[in-house]
Protein backbone atom coordinates (compact mmCIF):
# COMPACT_ATOMS: atom_id res chain seq x y z
CA UNK A 1 0.00 0.00 0.00
CA UNK A 2 2.62 2.33 0.76
CA UNK A 3 4.29 2.03 -2.55
CA UNK A 4 0.94 2.75 -4.32
CA UNK A 5 0.79 5.91 -2.12
CA UNK A 6 4.53 7.09 -3.49
CA UNK A 7 3.65 6.26 -6.42
CA UNK A 8 0.32 7.98 -7.03
CA UNK A 9 2.02 11.23 -5.16
CA UNK A 10 4.47 11.20 -8.14
CA UNK A 11 2.19 10.77 -10.59
CA UNK A 12 0.40 13.61 -9.51
CA UNK A 13 3.54 15.51 -9.02
CA UNK A 14 3.98 14.73 -12.87
CA UNK A 15 0.67 16.16 -13.73
CA UNK A 16 1.36 19.33 -11.82
CA UNK A 17 4.54 20.05 -13.58
CA UNK A 18 3.73 19.02 -16.78
CA UNK A 19 0.21 20.02 -17.15
CA UNK A 20 -0.86 16.31 -18.86
CA UNK A 21 -3.37 14.22 -17.74
CA UNK A 22 -1.76 10.93 -18.26
CA UNK A 23 -4.95 9.01 -19.15
CA UNK A 24 -5.19 10.90 -22.35
CA UNK A 25 -1.75 8.90 -23.94
CA UNK A 26 -3.39 5.95 -26.10
CA UNK A 27 0.57 4.31 -26.73
CA UNK A 28 -0.08 5.44 -30.59
CA UNK A 29 3.62 5.74 -30.79
CA UNK A 30 4.24 9.17 -32.82
CA UNK A 31 6.84 10.17 -30.62
CA UNK A 32 8.99 7.52 -30.53
CA UNK A 33 8.92 6.72 -34.34
CA UNK A 34 10.10 10.75 -34.42
CA UNK A 35 12.60 10.73 -31.83
CA UNK A 36 16.27 11.05 -33.06
CA UNK A 37 17.63 9.40 -30.02
CA UNK A 38 15.03 6.43 -29.54
CA UNK A 39 17.44 3.62 -31.05
CA UNK A 40 19.62 4.31 -28.06
CA UNK A 41 16.74 4.17 -25.44
CA UNK A 42 16.08 1.35 -23.24
CA UNK A 43 12.15 3.18 -22.42
CA UNK A 44 11.23 5.42 -25.95
CA UNK A 45 9.34 7.95 -24.83
CA UNK A 46 6.01 6.30 -25.72
CA UNK A 47 7.57 3.62 -23.11
CA UNK A 48 8.19 6.56 -20.46
CA UNK A 49 4.60 7.91 -21.44
CA UNK A 50 2.97 4.09 -20.55
CA UNK A 51 5.31 3.46 -17.14
CA UNK A 52 3.86 7.76 -15.96
CA UNK A 53 0.21 6.42 -16.91
CA UNK A 54 0.51 2.84 -15.00
CA UNK A 55 2.03 4.69 -11.96
CA UNK A 56 5.61 3.32 -12.35
CA UNK A 57 7.31 6.63 -12.21
CA UNK A 58 10.21 5.27 -10.21
CA UNK A 59 11.02 2.46 -12.83
CA UNK A 60 10.79 5.16 -15.45
CA UNK A 61 13.41 7.50 -13.20
CA UNK A 62 15.69 4.59 -13.49
CA UNK A 63 15.64 4.43 -17.08
CA UNK A 64 18.72 5.04 -18.84
CA UNK A 65 16.24 7.02 -22.11
CA UNK A 66 16.42 9.83 -19.71
CA UNK A 67 20.25 10.53 -20.58
CA UNK A 68 19.74 10.16 -24.09
CA UNK A 69 16.90 12.29 -24.63
CA UNK A 70 18.07 15.77 -26.42
CA UNK A 71 15.33 17.94 -25.89
CA UNK A 72 14.21 18.51 -29.35
CA UNK A 73 10.61 18.47 -28.45
CA UNK A 74 9.85 16.30 -31.33
CA UNK A 75 7.88 14.19 -29.51
CA UNK A 76 5.68 16.93 -28.02
CA UNK A 77 5.14 19.16 -31.37
CA UNK A 78 3.85 15.54 -33.34
CA UNK A 79 1.62 14.19 -30.32
CA UNK A 80 -2.01 14.14 -31.37
CA UNK A 81 -3.37 14.51 -27.97
CA UNK A 82 -1.07 17.68 -27.02
CA UNK A 83 1.16 15.91 -24.47
CA UNK A 84 3.65 17.53 -22.63
CA UNK A 85 6.23 14.60 -23.90
CA UNK A 86 9.75 16.42 -23.47
CA UNK A 87 8.75 18.22 -20.53
CA UNK A 88 7.63 14.10 -18.81
CA UNK A 89 11.13 13.96 -19.75
CA UNK A 90 12.81 16.44 -18.21
CA UNK A 91 10.58 16.51 -14.96
CA UNK A 92 11.14 12.86 -14.34
CA UNK A 93 14.99 13.35 -15.11
CA UNK A 94 14.73 16.39 -12.25
CA UNK A 95 12.55 13.92 -10.17
CA UNK A 96 15.55 11.18 -10.12
CA UNK A 97 18.15 13.45 -9.68
CA UNK A 98 17.08 15.28 -6.66
CA UNK A 99 15.72 11.19 -5.16
CA UNK A 100 18.54 9.80 -6.10
CA UNK A 101 16.37 7.38 -8.22
CA UNK A 102 18.35 7.11 -11.21
CA UNK A 103 20.30 5.01 -14.18
CA UNK A 104 23.34 3.52 -13.20
CA UNK A 105 24.19 3.22 -17.09
CA UNK A 106 27.55 5.19 -18.40
CA UNK A 107 25.52 7.65 -20.38
CA UNK A 108 24.16 9.43 -17.07
CA UNK A 109 27.67 9.71 -15.53
CA UNK A 110 28.77 11.49 -18.57
CA UNK A 111 25.58 13.48 -19.36
CA UNK A 112 25.09 14.46 -15.47
CA UNK A 113 29.09 15.52 -15.64
CA UNK A 114 28.47 17.76 -18.32
CA UNK A 115 25.36 19.20 -17.14
CA UNK A 116 27.38 20.07 -13.44
CA UNK A 117 30.46 21.18 -14.88
CA UNK A 118 28.34 23.80 -17.26
CA UNK A 119 25.92 25.15 -14.18
CA UNK A 120 28.76 25.28 -11.71
CA UNK A 121 30.69 27.67 -13.92
CA UNK A 122 27.63 29.64 -14.73
CA UNK A 123 27.28 30.13 -10.94
CA UNK A 124 30.78 30.94 -10.25
CA UNK A 125 30.90 33.80 -13.17
CA UNK A 126 27.09 34.32 -14.06
CA UNK A 127 28.37 33.04 -17.85
CA UNK A 128 29.55 30.16 -19.28
CA UNK A 129 33.31 30.17 -19.38
CA UNK A 130 34.03 26.96 -21.90
CA UNK A 131 37.66 26.01 -21.43
CA UNK A 132 36.63 25.79 -17.59
CA UNK A 133 33.40 23.63 -18.77
CA UNK A 134 35.78 21.28 -20.72
CA UNK A 135 38.54 21.09 -17.81
CA UNK A 136 35.41 20.55 -15.31
CA UNK A 137 34.12 17.66 -17.17
CA UNK A 138 37.67 15.35 -18.00
CA UNK A 139 38.40 15.68 -14.67
CA UNK A 140 34.67 14.26 -13.62
CA UNK A 141 34.96 11.55 -16.40
CA UNK A 142 38.34 11.00 -17.01
CA UNK A 143 38.06 11.75 -20.95
CA UNK A 144 41.33 13.47 -21.47
CA UNK A 145 42.11 12.96 -24.90
CA UNK A 146 38.72 13.04 -26.05
CA UNK A 147 38.34 16.15 -28.88
CA UNK A 148 42.58 17.38 -28.11
CA UNK A 149 43.05 17.37 -31.72
CA UNK A 150 39.74 20.27 -32.13
CA UNK A 151 40.90 21.69 -28.93
CA UNK A 152 44.54 22.83 -31.05
CA UNK A 153 42.94 23.62 -33.92
CA UNK A 154 39.99 25.94 -32.07
CA UNK A 155 43.44 27.48 -30.02
CA UNK A 156 44.92 28.08 -33.47
CA UNK A 157 42.01 29.80 -34.94
CA UNK A 158 41.65 32.01 -31.70
CA UNK A 159 38.34 30.75 -30.55
CA UNK A 160 39.84 29.33 -27.41
CA UNK A 161 42.70 31.74 -25.00
CA UNK A 162 44.22 29.83 -22.59
CA UNK A 163 45.34 33.05 -21.29
CA UNK A 164 42.12 35.41 -21.64
CA UNK A 165 40.62 32.21 -20.21
CA UNK A 166 41.66 32.27 -16.92
CA UNK A 167 42.81 35.94 -16.83
CA UNK A 168 39.72 37.85 -18.27
CA UNK A 169 36.63 39.36 -16.75
CA UNK A 170 33.81 37.88 -18.75
CA UNK A 171 31.54 38.12 -16.00
CA UNK A 172 28.06 39.28 -14.83
CA UNK A 173 28.53 42.94 -12.68
CA UNK A 174 25.83 41.79 -10.45
CA UNK A 175 26.60 37.78 -9.55
CA UNK A 176 24.68 38.41 -6.44
CA UNK A 177 21.63 38.27 -9.04
CA UNK A 178 22.21 34.53 -10.04
CA UNK A 179 23.21 33.69 -6.63
CA UNK A 180 19.84 34.27 -5.59
CA UNK A 181 18.34 32.75 -9.16
CA UNK A 182 20.43 29.30 -8.18
CA UNK A 183 18.96 29.38 -4.69
CA UNK A 184 15.47 29.90 -5.53
CA UNK A 185 15.75 27.12 -7.95
CA UNK A 186 17.04 24.64 -5.50
CA UNK A 187 15.11 25.73 -2.79
CA UNK A 188 11.51 25.69 -4.58
CA UNK A 189 9.76 23.19 -7.15
CA UNK A 190 7.73 23.28 -10.91
CA UNK A 191 5.58 26.04 -10.92
CA UNK A 192 2.11 24.32 -11.65
CA UNK A 193 1.87 24.05 -15.67
CA UNK A 194 -1.47 25.20 -17.13
CA UNK A 195 -3.41 21.64 -18.07
CA UNK A 196 -3.18 20.04 -21.45
CA UNK A 197 -6.37 18.62 -23.31
CA UNK A 198 -6.69 17.21 -26.30
CA UNK A 199 -6.44 19.34 -29.23
CA UNK A 200 -6.39 19.67 -32.64
CA UNK A 201 -3.50 21.52 -33.23
CA UNK A 202 -1.96 23.81 -36.81
CA UNK A 203 0.58 25.88 -37.59
CA UNK A 204 0.24 29.67 -38.25
CA UNK A 205 2.82 31.48 -38.20
CA UNK A 206 3.10 35.45 -36.46
CA UNK A 207 3.28 38.02 -38.39
CA UNK A 208 6.99 38.87 -39.82
CA UNK A 209 8.22 41.92 -37.95
CA UNK A 210 9.51 44.95 -39.80
CA UNK A 211 12.98 45.20 -39.83
CA UNK A 212 14.48 48.51 -41.75
CA UNK A 213 18.16 49.59 -42.57
CA UNK A 214 19.36 52.08 -39.87
CA UNK A 215 17.82 50.38 -37.21
CA UNK A 216 18.87 49.90 -33.85
CA UNK A 217 18.12 46.33 -32.20
CA UNK A 218 19.35 44.68 -28.92
CA UNK A 219 21.63 41.93 -29.35
CA UNK A 220 22.49 38.66 -26.99
CA UNK A 221 25.19 37.26 -28.10
CA UNK A 222 25.25 34.39 -25.56
CA UNK A 223 28.05 32.55 -24.36
CA UNK A 224 29.32 30.71 -27.04
CA UNK A 225 29.60 33.36 -29.75
CA UNK A 226 32.48 34.59 -27.25
CA UNK A 227 34.44 31.26 -27.95
CA UNK A 228 34.04 28.82 -29.51
CA UNK A 229 31.37 30.22 -31.85
CA UNK A 230 33.25 33.21 -32.19
CA UNK A 231 33.18 33.16 -36.06
CA UNK A 232 29.10 33.37 -36.02
CA UNK A 233 29.60 36.25 -33.89
CA UNK A 234 31.99 38.01 -36.80
CA UNK A 235 29.77 36.76 -39.37
CA UNK A 236 26.49 38.24 -37.39
CA UNK A 237 28.15 41.39 -37.11
CA UNK A 238 28.91 42.01 -40.35
CA UNK A 239 26.05 40.79 -42.30
CA UNK A 240 24.28 43.37 -39.86
CA UNK A 241 26.96 46.13 -41.34
CA UNK A 242 26.25 45.52 -44.95
CA UNK A 243 22.38 45.47 -43.69
CA UNK A 244 22.68 48.64 -42.20
CA UNK A 245 21.62 47.77 -39.04
CA UNK A 246 23.30 48.35 -35.68
CA UNK A 247 23.49 46.03 -32.80
CA UNK A 248 22.87 46.75 -29.01
CA UNK A 249 24.55 44.68 -26.33
CA UNK A 250 22.23 43.70 -23.29
CA UNK A 251 24.79 45.25 -20.28
CA UNK A 252 25.68 42.69 -18.40
CA UNK A 253 23.65 39.47 -19.64
CA UNK A 254 23.64 36.19 -18.18
CA UNK A 255 24.31 32.62 -19.53
CA UNK A 256 20.59 31.25 -20.56
CA UNK A 257 21.40 28.37 -19.08
CA UNK A 258 20.38 26.66 -22.56
CA UNK A 259 20.44 22.94 -22.30
CA UNK A 260 22.27 22.19 -18.99
CA UNK A 261 19.22 24.31 -16.70
CA UNK A 262 16.05 22.61 -18.37
CA UNK A 263 17.14 19.11 -18.26
CA UNK A 264 18.35 19.28 -14.29
CA UNK A 265 16.10 22.13 -13.09
CA UNK A 266 12.91 23.72 -14.42
CA UNK A 267 12.91 26.93 -12.37
CA UNK A 268 16.61 27.45 -13.22
CA UNK A 269 16.25 27.16 -16.75
CA UNK A 270 12.91 30.37 -16.62
CA UNK A 271 14.59 32.56 -13.88
CA UNK A 272 18.29 32.57 -16.06
CA UNK A 273 16.70 33.83 -19.17
CA UNK A 274 14.07 35.83 -17.24
CA UNK A 275 16.89 38.26 -15.52
CA UNK A 276 17.56 39.04 -19.58
CA UNK A 277 14.53 39.69 -20.39
CA UNK A 278 14.56 41.96 -17.46
CA UNK A 279 17.80 43.71 -18.71
CA UNK A 280 15.83 43.94 -22.08
CA UNK A 281 12.83 45.60 -20.81
CA UNK A 282 15.44 48.38 -18.46
CA UNK A 283 17.30 48.93 -20.99
CA UNK A 284 14.56 50.03 -23.48
CA UNK A 285 15.18 47.52 -26.07
CA UNK A 286 11.91 46.35 -28.38
CA UNK A 287 13.71 43.42 -30.29
CA UNK A 288 16.49 41.44 -29.01
CA UNK A 289 18.58 39.21 -31.91
CA UNK A 290 19.82 35.72 -30.52
CA UNK A 291 21.71 34.15 -32.81
CA UNK A 292 21.99 30.90 -31.22
CA UNK A 293 18.78 28.59 -31.66
CA UNK A 294 19.52 27.09 -28.11
CA UNK A 295 19.26 30.71 -26.64
CA UNK A 296 16.29 31.69 -28.49
CA UNK A 297 14.39 29.09 -27.69
CA UNK A 298 15.03 29.65 -23.64
CA UNK A 299 14.47 33.10 -23.80
CA UNK A 300 10.90 32.97 -26.04
CA UNK A 301 9.92 29.94 -23.75
CA UNK A 302 10.80 32.24 -20.53
CA UNK A 303 9.23 34.81 -21.51
CA UNK A 304 5.84 33.04 -22.23
CA UNK A 305 6.35 31.57 -19.14
CA UNK A 306 6.77 34.42 -17.09
CA UNK A 307 3.58 35.97 -19.20
CA UNK A 308 1.30 33.00 -17.75
CA UNK A 309 2.71 33.22 -14.25
CA UNK A 310 2.71 35.41 -11.34
CA UNK A 311 4.66 33.50 -9.10
CA UNK A 312 7.56 33.36 -11.87
CA UNK A 313 7.15 37.11 -12.11
CA UNK A 314 7.24 37.38 -8.30
CA UNK A 315 10.34 35.66 -7.90
CA UNK A 316 12.09 37.57 -10.83
CA UNK A 317 11.19 41.16 -8.71
CA UNK A 318 12.91 39.31 -5.72
CA UNK A 319 16.11 38.67 -7.65
CA UNK A 320 16.14 42.25 -9.44
CA UNK A 321 14.35 44.32 -7.26
CA UNK A 322 11.79 45.79 -9.53
CA UNK A 323 8.88 44.52 -12.10
CA UNK A 324 9.86 43.68 -15.81
CA UNK A 325 7.49 45.05 -18.57
CA UNK A 326 8.31 41.83 -21.15
CA UNK A 327 8.45 44.01 -23.48
CA UNK A 328 11.38 43.13 -25.11
CA UNK A 329 10.70 40.76 -27.87
CA UNK A 330 14.31 38.45 -28.27
CA UNK A 331 14.42 37.09 -32.24
CA UNK A 332 16.78 34.78 -34.41
CA UNK A 333 18.60 35.73 -37.24
CA UNK A 334 16.29 34.35 -40.01
CA UNK A 335 13.06 36.28 -37.87
CA UNK A 336 15.43 39.43 -38.67
CA UNK A 337 16.15 38.82 -42.32
CA UNK A 338 12.29 37.92 -43.21
CA UNK A 339 11.65 41.00 -41.31
CA UNK A 340 13.52 43.30 -43.87
CA UNK A 341 12.52 40.96 -46.51
CA UNK A 342 13.89 39.14 -49.13
CA UNK A 343 13.08 41.58 -51.84
CA UNK A 344 15.33 44.28 -50.39
CA UNK A 345 18.13 41.68 -49.37
CA UNK A 346 17.73 40.82 -53.03
CA UNK A 347 18.36 44.72 -53.62
CA UNK A 348 21.70 44.74 -51.76
CA UNK A 349 23.26 41.13 -53.28
CA UNK A 350 26.37 42.12 -55.59
CA UNK A 351 28.15 38.96 -55.67
CA UNK A 352 25.12 36.70 -56.07
CA UNK A 353 25.78 32.95 -55.20
CA UNK A 354 25.61 31.40 -58.66
CA UNK A 355 22.87 28.29 -57.60
CA UNK A 356 25.18 26.73 -55.09
CA UNK A 357 23.13 23.63 -53.90
CA UNK A 358 22.49 24.05 -50.38
CA UNK A 359 20.56 22.06 -47.89
CA UNK A 360 18.81 24.02 -45.42
CA UNK A 361 19.42 23.00 -42.30
CA UNK A 362 16.69 24.47 -39.42
CA UNK A 363 17.19 21.57 -36.76
CA UNK A 364 14.77 21.48 -33.74
CA UNK A 365 14.75 24.56 -31.81
CA UNK A 366 14.47 27.22 -34.36
CA UNK A 367 10.56 26.04 -35.01
CA UNK A 368 9.48 23.83 -31.58
CA UNK A 369 8.06 24.12 -29.39
CA UNK A 370 5.56 25.77 -31.92
CA UNK A 371 3.21 27.09 -30.02
CA UNK A 372 6.26 29.97 -28.62
CA UNK A 373 8.16 30.00 -31.36
CA UNK A 374 5.13 30.52 -34.11
CA UNK A 375 8.06 31.49 -36.69
CA UNK A 376 7.99 28.37 -39.22
CA UNK A 377 6.01 25.71 -40.16
CA UNK A 378 7.44 22.75 -37.57
CA UNK A 379 7.56 19.88 -40.13
CA UNK A 380 8.30 21.77 -43.49
CA UNK A 381 10.17 25.20 -42.66
CA UNK A 382 10.46 27.38 -45.77
CA UNK A 383 11.80 30.83 -44.70
CA UNK A 384 15.41 29.65 -44.88
CA UNK A 385 15.02 28.80 -48.84
CA UNK A 386 13.44 32.37 -49.39
CA UNK A 387 16.34 34.13 -48.35
CA UNK A 388 18.96 31.65 -49.94
CA UNK A 389 16.96 31.81 -53.07
CA UNK A 390 17.51 35.51 -52.69
CA UNK A 391 21.40 35.21 -52.68
CA UNK A 392 21.36 33.57 -55.63
CA UNK A 393 21.55 30.13 -54.38
CA UNK A 394 19.89 26.62 -55.15
CA UNK A 395 18.00 25.54 -52.14
CA UNK A 396 17.33 21.43 -52.55
CA UNK A 397 14.53 20.16 -51.18
CA UNK A 398 15.28 16.99 -48.50
CA UNK A 399 13.53 15.37 -46.07
CA UNK A 400 16.09 15.97 -42.79
CA UNK A 401 15.52 19.81 -42.26
CA UNK A 402 14.33 19.73 -38.93
CA UNK A 403 15.87 16.36 -38.05
CA UNK A 404 17.73 16.56 -34.54
CA UNK A 405 21.82 16.40 -35.14
CA UNK A 406 21.97 16.48 -31.05
CA UNK A 407 21.85 19.36 -29.76
CA UNK A 408 23.83 20.01 -26.54
CA UNK A 409 25.49 16.76 -25.97
CA UNK A 410 27.99 16.90 -28.24
CA UNK A 411 30.81 16.42 -26.06
CA UNK A 412 28.49 13.58 -23.50
CA UNK A 413 27.47 11.50 -26.22
CA UNK A 414 30.06 11.73 -29.27
CA UNK A 415 28.73 8.44 -30.63
CA UNK A 416 25.46 9.35 -30.72
CA UNK A 417 26.14 12.94 -32.25
CA UNK A 418 27.62 10.97 -35.47
CA UNK A 419 25.28 8.62 -36.05
CA UNK A 420 22.67 11.49 -35.91
CA UNK A 421 24.81 13.82 -38.30
CA UNK A 422 25.26 11.22 -40.53
CA UNK A 423 21.74 10.38 -41.47
CA UNK A 424 21.30 14.34 -41.72
CA UNK A 425 24.28 14.82 -44.54
CA UNK A 426 23.58 11.14 -46.14
CA UNK A 427 19.92 13.28 -47.41
CA UNK A 428 21.26 16.17 -47.69
CA UNK A 429 24.04 14.37 -50.18
CA UNK A 430 21.92 11.95 -51.67
CA UNK A 431 19.18 15.14 -52.54
CA UNK A 432 22.07 17.04 -54.49
CA UNK A 433 23.08 19.58 -51.32
CA UNK A 434 27.14 20.54 -51.75
CA UNK A 435 26.88 22.06 -48.38
CA UNK A 436 24.93 22.87 -45.56
CA UNK A 437 22.95 26.67 -44.01
CA UNK A 438 22.57 26.95 -40.36
CA UNK A 439 21.32 29.43 -38.08
CA UNK A 440 22.38 27.66 -34.99
CA UNK A 441 26.01 27.84 -33.27
CA UNK A 442 25.37 24.05 -31.91
CA UNK A 443 24.07 22.83 -35.47
CA UNK A 444 27.52 24.32 -36.53
CA UNK A 445 29.26 22.48 -34.42
CA UNK A 446 27.76 18.94 -35.02
CA UNK A 447 27.77 19.21 -38.57
CA UNK A 448 31.10 21.19 -39.12
CA UNK A 449 33.30 20.25 -36.05
CA UNK A 450 32.00 16.22 -35.78
CA UNK A 451 32.29 15.94 -39.62
CA UNK A 452 35.77 14.38 -39.54
CA UNK A 453 34.64 11.74 -36.87
CA UNK A 454 31.68 10.90 -39.09
CA UNK A 455 33.01 10.58 -42.32
CA UNK A 456 35.49 8.43 -40.75
CA UNK A 457 32.71 6.16 -39.55
CA UNK A 458 30.93 5.81 -42.12
CA UNK A 459 33.80 6.41 -44.98
CA UNK A 460 30.12 7.22 -47.58
CA UNK A 461 30.21 11.12 -47.71
CA UNK A 462 32.40 13.77 -49.04
CA UNK A 463 32.98 16.64 -47.29
CA UNK A 464 30.56 19.35 -46.94
CA UNK A 465 30.66 22.82 -45.97
CA UNK A 466 28.65 24.24 -43.01
CA UNK A 467 27.85 28.10 -43.71
CA UNK A 468 26.07 29.97 -41.20
CA UNK A 469 22.94 31.62 -42.82
CA UNK A 470 25.12 35.19 -41.71
CA UNK A 471 28.02 34.40 -43.62
CA UNK A 472 25.97 33.81 -46.85
CA UNK A 473 24.10 36.91 -46.43
CA UNK A 474 27.45 39.03 -45.93
CA UNK A 475 29.14 37.68 -48.54
CA UNK A 476 26.29 38.07 -50.98
CA UNK A 477 26.74 41.98 -49.67
CA UNK A 478 30.26 42.09 -50.73
CA UNK A 479 31.94 40.69 -47.73
CA UNK A 480 34.75 38.76 -47.98
CA UNK A 481 35.47 35.12 -46.75
CA UNK A 482 37.73 36.19 -44.38
CA UNK A 483 35.71 38.95 -43.49
CA UNK A 484 32.98 36.59 -42.02
CA UNK A 485 35.37 34.30 -40.64
CA UNK A 486 35.12 31.62 -42.52
CA UNK A 487 39.10 30.01 -42.19
CA UNK A 488 38.26 29.28 -38.50
CA UNK A 489 35.56 26.37 -39.79
CA UNK A 490 36.32 22.97 -39.08
CA UNK A 491 35.31 21.55 -42.88
CA UNK A 492 37.31 24.45 -45.52
CA UNK A 493 34.57 26.44 -46.70
CA UNK A 494 36.24 29.04 -48.58
CA UNK A 495 37.11 27.10 -51.84
CA UNK A 496 33.14 26.83 -53.01
CA UNK A 497 32.68 30.32 -52.51
CA UNK A 498 35.63 32.31 -53.15
CA UNK A 499 35.40 33.34 -56.89
CA UNK A 500 31.75 35.06 -56.61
Amino acid sequence: MEHTIRTDSLKRQLEQTTGNNYACCYQCGKCTAGCPAGGFMDNPPARIMRLVQAGYVEEAMQSDSLWYCIGCMTCTARCPQNMEIAGTMDAVREMGLKSGIVSTDKAKKLVTAFHTSFLNTVRKSGRLQELALVNSYKLRTRTFLQDAGAGLKMMKQGKINPVTAFTSKETVEHKEEIEKIFQIAEGSGHAAAPRRKPVKRTFKADEPLRITSGMTIGYYPGCSLSGTAKDYDISIRKMCDRLGIRLHEIEDWNCCGASSAHATNHKLSVLLPARNQALADQQGLDYVLAPCAACLNRQVTARKALMESEELRAELKSVMGRETELKARFIGVMQLLEGMGAEEIKKRVTHPLKELPLACYYGCLLVRPFDAMGYDDPENPTKMEAIVEALGAKPVDWAYKVECCGAGLTMAQQEMIEDLTHKIAKNATVNGAGAFVVACPLCHTNLDMRQEGMRKRYNDISSMPVYYISDLVAMACGASPEEVALDKHFVPATGMVRNL
